[in-house]
């Protein structure tokens, strides 16, 4: 495994959220809400500084973060307003005498939806600004409320004769997603899949609950037991959530093919959240809250100590979490960011595995990843690929080749572009997950490219450095785009 390097993002002055919330972390960006001057400030850490984005006298509170675009709440006289800082200005999307709320998962890419508070707050709206407009995706006489985004799809819960119900706006019409005479609530989404929780006690209570996942074309039930199963999160096709079971609190996790249960000691687990293959979640030693990560493998303790920490994020690789110590802060809770250390580039050799799920092809020249993912029964290892260039005696030197994570499909991309870089990093449903090893931009002496392919059918992309496959697949796999050379990298030897 790769060991965490662990940092304090904010200083004494810095609060975190006071509720659990999503949307904190993407990536390298950060953001949270500071008390300054007696009122609400929003921040936002970009991987190596940190910006105040507002600095006035109202409240500004529920900040979310997607690739390079803040969105917040901002208690401007008797109401509430919704603002979005898209990289370089900040844009006033609400402009009434109505609260207009933000709930989880509000933002995605240049897409923002909120809740608006209609006929004096008993009837709830959803509005949608796509990045140049807004739109509202509700008119009617139920409370529509809790709206969150992936991409161009919208979900939200409505209430109406006695129960609740999950509607999905899928870019170009509205579908109910449920219909029945009991509570669907704690919706959660990620590209065309959506989960939630159903209750099975009181009516229009959540006490008792399954686990509910629509991925795109049906609905699956993913839990059917005599324990309460709830707060799902998904990511992809994968979703995690708590149940309360007679051993205690537990973490669960499906796969996409198969459920497997996290926790099962003492330690327990509760607010899970899920990025890719990895969750992170909260556990009680006994003595205090520690927090751990499962990274697709293997379970991974990031904090042993005597402080209490809680509300955890993750994006990729990267975690963050809130910590409050008050024997050396008093009262104040700062944001612990965790991120790998630097990929193990010792061996120079890229592997190469198929993953036999998604069909698609993983690269990495980390030896502790390969041990890892040797590990995992839907890899099927290929052996070496090429050699990357070392970093340190490269000559020219090399440039590193960036790798993200789809959090929709759990596949990689991997460019030495930083246009391309940047580009992806404004995408809602990418990770960056750093840099995955080295090569050369152009062709040097010994040298060889590295072909890449596109399939338009799944959205992913296949890498090679031999001419036979090259040849073999755009002779024979139509739905495959050549792109040209990646990148030029050295042969294997043994």
């Amino acid at each position: 495994m790769n060991e965490y390097t662990i940092e304090t993002i904010t200083t004494d002055a810095d609060l975190f959220m006071s509720i659990v919330s999503t949307g904190l972390i993407d990536g390298d960006n950060i953001v949270w809400r500071s008390e300054t001057d007696g009122d609400g400030e929003i921040f936002l850490y970009n991987g190596s500084e940190t910006i105040q984005l507002t600095n006035n006298d109202v409240n500004d509170f529920s900040p979310q973060v997607s690739g390079n675009n803040v969105v917040w709440e901002s208690q401007i006289g008797g109401d509430i307003e919704i603002f979005l800082y898209n990289g370089s200005e900040t844009i006033e999307l609400t402009d009434n005498d109505v609260d207009d709320l933000l709930s989880l998962s509000a933002i995605s890419g240049n897409n923002v939806v909120w809740e608006s508070e209609l006929d004096d707050g008993n009837n709830g709206e959803i509005f949608l600004y796509n990045g140049s407009e807004t739109i509202q995706l509700t008119n009617n006489n139920t409370n529509d409320y809790v709206p969150r985004v992936s991409g161009n799809n919208v979900i939200w819960e409505s209430t109406g004769d006695g129960d609740n119900e999950i509607f999905l706006y899928n870019g170009s019409e509205t579908i109910q997603l449920t219909d029945n005479n009991v509570a669907d609530a704690f919706s959660r989404i990620s590209g065309d899949n959506v989960v939630w929780q159903r209750g099975t006690g009181q009516e229009g209570l959540v006490d008792s609950g399954e686990i509910f996942l629509y991925n795109g074309s049906e609905t699956i039930q993913l839990t059917d037991n005599n324990v309460t199963d709830f707060f799902p999160e998904v990511s992809g096709n994968n979703v995690v959530w708590q149940s309360e079971t007679d051993e205690g609190r537990e973490i669960f996790l499906y796969n996409g093919s198969e459920t497997i249960q996290l926790t099962s000691n003492d330690i327990g687990g509760a607010n899970p959240k899920i990025s890719g293959n990895n969750v992170v979640w909260v556990g009680d030693d006994g003595n205090d809250s520690e927090i751990f990560l499962y990274n697709g493998s293997e379970t991974i303790q990031l904090t042993d100590n005597d402080v209490f920490e809680s509300d955890p994020e993750i994006s990729g690789d990267n975690v963050i979490w809130q910590l409050d110590d008050s024997s050396e802060f008093g009262a104040t809770e700062r944001i612990i960011l965790a991120t790998p250390n630097n990929v193990d580039f010792s061996s120079g050799t890229v592997y190469r595995f198929l993953n036999n799920d998604t069909g698609v092809h993983f690269y990495t020249a980390s030896e502790n990843e390969l041990d890892a993912v040797q590990e995992l029964d839907n890899y099927v290892f290929e052996g070496a690929s090429y050699q990357s260039i070392d970093p340190l005696t490269g000559d020219p030197e090399p440039t590193p080749v960036y790798r993200f994570l789809n959090q929709d499909t759990g596949v990689h991309l991997y460019t030495v572009s930083e246009i391309e870089r940047d580009a992806v990093e404004d995408l809602a449903n990418y990770s960056f997950e750093g840099e995955a090893f080295f090569a050369y931009e152009t062709e040097v002496e010994d040298s060889i490219p590295i072909y890449r392919f596109f399939n338009s059918t799944t959205g992913a992309h296949f890498y090679t450095p031999s001419e036979a496959e090259r040849d073999n697949v755009e002779n024979n796999l139509p739905d495959y785009q050549s792109e040209g050379i990646a990148y030029y990298a050295l042969p294997f030897s043994e």
